[in-house]
């Protein structure tokens, strides 16, 4: 049995990660002007001030391999990746910035026995 609040621990700092790259990403593809603005950000907040996509498949160029470590630390646990990845994507487009209470009601739904 894997301990909730280690699964909760690792999650969020692959989120964290996850926004971060984003966020470094996001750096090096914008245009020039307000460029600068976005080094002035802490890197996993960037998409709390600068719309970095519209939609969760807008994501995608955003999020290229940032699932890999946290794949290696919980590699049975497809369901909480998933959920990781749409509470992600759901961040970036929403420009709402990362909540361990509300990562922790997406994991609960996610952990959650299927019928």
């Amino acid at each position: 049995m894997i301990d909730p609040d280690c699964v909760m621990l690792a999650t969020e700092v692959g989120v964290l990660r996850a926004l971060e790259l984003a966020g470094k990403r996001a750096r090096h593809t914008g245009g020039r002007p307000g460029r600068g603005e976005l080094y002035k950000l802490t890197a996993w907040e960037v998409h709390t001030h600068h719309r970095l996509a519209g939609t969760h498949e807008q994501c995608d160029r955003l999020l290229i391999g940032v699932w890999d470590l946290l794949r290696m630390v919980l590699p049975d646990q497809p369901r909480i990746i998933e959920a990781a990845d749409w509470y992600t994507r759901q961040l970036i487009v929403t420009g709402q910035p990362h909540r361990a209470t509300e990562l922790r009601r997406v994991l609960a739904v996610a952990c959650e026995p299927h019928s």
